[in-house]
């Protein structure tokens, strides 16, 4: 009795870190695909090509329903960060 209960208490654990791994996996896959979706999108927008986005290129993304609901699919609230655009920016230089 004692050896059965051992074991499905193992086995227990074992289901445990199996849903654990399943769930790290499927964040990692998501949050890949949304990075190199982004990064075609902010690539395409980056109009003077130096390899930055300025402010008026960010709004251009967010503007992008692409780029919205890539940013949806990892919980970033999109119409939020528009609201936020003035913080990240906040150093950026006159020039662009």
């Amino acid at each position: 009795v004692a050896a059965i209960t051992v074991m499905n208490m193992l086995i227990g654990v074992l289901c445990q870190v199996v849903t654990t791994v399943a769930a790290v996996e499927k964040e990692e896959f998501v949050v890949n695909r949304v990075k190199n979706n982004l990064e075609g999108i902010v690539f395409a927008l980056d109009k003077n090509d130096d390899g930055l986005i300025s402010k008026e290129e960010f709004a251009g993304l967010l503007s992008n329903p692409a780029a919205a609901k890539a940013l949806q699919e990892v919980g970033v609230d999109a119409v939020g960060l528009v609201d936020y655009a003035d913080v990240i920016f906040e150093n950026e230089a006159g020039d662009g």
